[in-house]
């Protein structure tokens, strides 16, 4: 999905990151919200001027580094962790298609895992599987006609095997797709278009729970549509789905809720667009203590920061105490 895009199901937060101004961070002090032991690297995509690029932060604020700066000159985005913290997977765009990349954290050994060709769009939001075998992401083709085609699938890592877990839809797309930790099953956006070209308008989205241990992959909506629910992650015990989304229909920005993979009534975490900044991109710290996310905490122009918050509430501010740290999209280090 194009950069501009990356959270599609939430359009006023879209157009807001849009509408950002990127500014180089200032270096960072050591940090007092997010402990150490619990993510010893973070991961982020940052705004490099001329393109987005993958980058680390150690959880004290420190060591900021770009691993895969030194690859190619397209946008990087969307990076997501293997599950033994050593290597990272992430879209790269060359402004017209987003392959899939895998590479070692520190950069090395980098390839292409699968090619966005022919009628391909976009390969976007992966997410490595608790196994390590395989990478779950969304796709979206052009056909000639001109319909947008949609479908959720996964790659084998090792062999480049790719299943289509649903779709085709010309309707509807997938987005932010996430395992639950026990790798039974997906969380993602279903995404339901006014039109079937690729770049309609939105007019709802839907958080959805697959079942994977199951024939034919049920389908589960936990989200009403008229909130644009999106970005969802698992706490570490699978027993909550954090997400971005509209307190209300018709509000102007996002906060973030928690919810049960059955669904049920949401509980709100954050309340930053009454004050008129807005929360995104949730990710649970490895010992389900808090959540990094990013966003802003009140009204006013730039690119989100880095944020943290606890699962009640408490807490919310920026995740390296005093300093701030601009970027998007981030995942803590999973630790043994």
């Amino acid at each position: 999905m194009p950069i501009g895009s990356l959270i599609a199901a939430a359009l006023v937060v879209t157009a807001v990151l849009a509408s950002s101004c990127s500014s180089e961070p200032t270096p960072l002090a050591r940090a007092t919200t997010v402990p150490v032991d619990a993510a010893p690297w973070i991961l982020f995509q940052q705004d490099a001027g001329s393109r987005y690029e993958v980058a680390l932060v150690r959880a004290d604020g420190t060591d900021r580094t770009a691993p895969l700066h030194d690859l190619g000159t397209h946008h990087q985005s969307n990076p997501d962790w293997s599950p033994d913290g050593r290597q990272l997977v992430f879209a790269m765009s060359d402004g017209e298609r987003d392959d899939l990349w895998v590479a070692d954290a520190d950069g090395g050994h980098s390839r292409l895992l699968l090619d966005c060709a022919r009628l391909c769009l976009w390969l976007d939001d992966p997410d490595w599987s608790p196994d390590g075998r395989s990478i779950v992401y969304s796709q979206t083709k052009l056909r000639q006609s001109g319909t947008g085609t949609s479908t959720l699938e996964t790659v084998d890592v090792v062999t480049g095997l790719v299943q289509v877990l649903l779709g085709p839809w010309s309707r509807d797309f997938t987005a932010g797709a996430r395992y639950s930790p026990d790798g039974n099953q997906v969380v993602f956006e279903k995404v339901h278009k006014a039109g079937r070209g690729p770049d309609a308008d939105i007019d709802g989205v839907t958080l959805s729970v697959m079942r994977l241990d199951r024939p034919r992959h049920p389908v589960r909506a936990i989200t009403d549509p008229r909130l644009f629910a999106a970005t969802a992650d698992w706490s570490p015990d699978g027993e909550r789905i954090a997400y971005s989304a509209l307190a209300e229909p018709g509000d102007e920005a996002p906060d973030l809720f928690w919810i049960g993979p059955s669904g049920g009534e949401p509980t709100r975490i954050t309340s930053l667009a009454d004050a008129g900044g807005f929360a995104a991109e949730p990710a649970w710290l490895t010992d389900g203590s808090g959540l990094l996310f990013s966003g802003h905490l009140a009204a006013g122009p730039g690119s989100p920061e880095l944020l943290t918050v606890a699962p009640d509430g408490s807490g919310v501010g920026s995740a390296f105490g005093e300093d701030t740290l601009l970027g998007r999209h981030p995942r803590a280090q999973p630790t043994s």
